[in-house]
């Protein structure tokens, strides 16, 4: 087999299918919803992140576990090549059935998953990581259901000296991740928050800054849009404002926007207005086309924007101990 050429960016998850049903109100307890519309995708985040990153402009692969030679496996198999994304399959056997995730969203913005991962951890363990190694930038799921495997693909990275884009998904730092994550050169690290927690946001960004030292640790909060810590500063990036269909995969589009933006030298403010501009075209009801990637051009710095930028993103410099900016 011809070995894959560089990418710009390599992504590692697991691959399952996902059924998307959007109802009015998520059902209490013993209780129903009809459903209002339905549409499959894929999940985790990283085969999402992969797709819009190849669709951006990006060259990007796809590390993942093996799916079944079925319906849903073929289908997911199909938008990856679709997309341009070079998958790297696990060496393990394929599965009976292809793994797969119900995901329930409804109009007041809850998101609800029901996951059945069978087999996928033991084929994801099986995988050949060493492309990691070899793209300009990693992207890693860092969930806790596969933490010890992202921890794995952070070292993989970390001994070729490849910077690391690190997704929690809303999940809790986990120790190995934590870890591995001393010897890596973390670029970003990226988790969420519900809407109704953004007051968290920058606290939840600064301990993520403190605990992983990555460049900067931003928290996305749907359509609130972003904040995002750095040593140096403090940032707020709002999120045009649309009608959503449903936020499946939000998430992931806006960490291939960020890496996109990155990989082409944009500052961090820029990076986030394009991610954000990026991920809400992706929710738009109907959805709209991704913004043109001049978009993520590299601004003025925040203290020389002048007036005419109405945009109401906010840039605080940290202060230290001694009421100083931090440098």
């Amino acid at each position: 087999m011809t070995a894959l050429a560089r990418q710009d960016l390599a992504c590692f998850s697991y691959l399952a299918h996902a059924q998307i049903l959007h109802v009015n109100r998520y059902p209490g307890p013993d209780q129903g919803a009809p459903v209002l519309s339905s549409r499959t995708s894929l999940a985790g985040d990283g085969p999402l992140t992969a797709m819009t990153a190849a669709r951006l402009g990006l060259t990007a692969c796809l590390i993942a576990n093996q799916v079944g030679d079925d319906p849903a496996g073929r289908a997911a198999l199909d938008q990856l090549r679709h997309a341009g994304v070079n998958r790297l399959p696990s060496s393990g056997p394929r599965p009976a059935a292809t793994p797969n995730l119900t995901v329930i969203t409804d109009s007041l913005g809850t998101r609800t998953w029901f996951a059945d991962l069978t087999g996928a951890h033991a084929s994801l363990a099986a995988t050949d990581m060493t492309a990691l190694g070899r793209a300009r930038l990693a992207y890693i799921d860092c969930y806790t259901l596969i933490a010890p495997l992202a921890a794995r693909a952070i070292e993989t990275a970390a001994h070729a000296g490849v910077p690391v884009f690190l997704n929690l998904g809303n999940d809790p730092i986990h120790p190995t991740v934590a870890d591995a994550a001393r010897h890596a050169d973390v670029h970003v690290v990226q988790t969420g928050l519900t809407e109704p927690l953004a007051p968290r946001a920058t606290t939840m960004a600064q301990d993520m800054l403190e605990r992983l030292r990555p460049q900067a640790a931003v928290v996305t909060l749907g359509s609130l849009g972003a904040v995002a810590a750095t040593a140096q500063y403090d940032y707020r990036v709002a999120a045009p404002a649309v009608r959503v269909s449903d936020s499946h995969g939000a998430g992931a589009v806006f960490s291939a926007a960020l890496a996109t933006a990155h990989l082409r030298d944009a500052d961090l403010l820029a990076a986030l207005r394009y991610a954000c501009d990026t991920a809400t075209a992706c929710c738009a009801d109907p959805p709209a086309p991704p913004p043109h990637t001049t978009a993520c051009s590299t601004p003025p710095h925040p203290a020389e924007r002048t007036a005419c930028d109405s945009r109401p993103d906010q840039t605080t410099a940290r202060t230290g101990l001694d009421g100083h900016p931090q440098r």
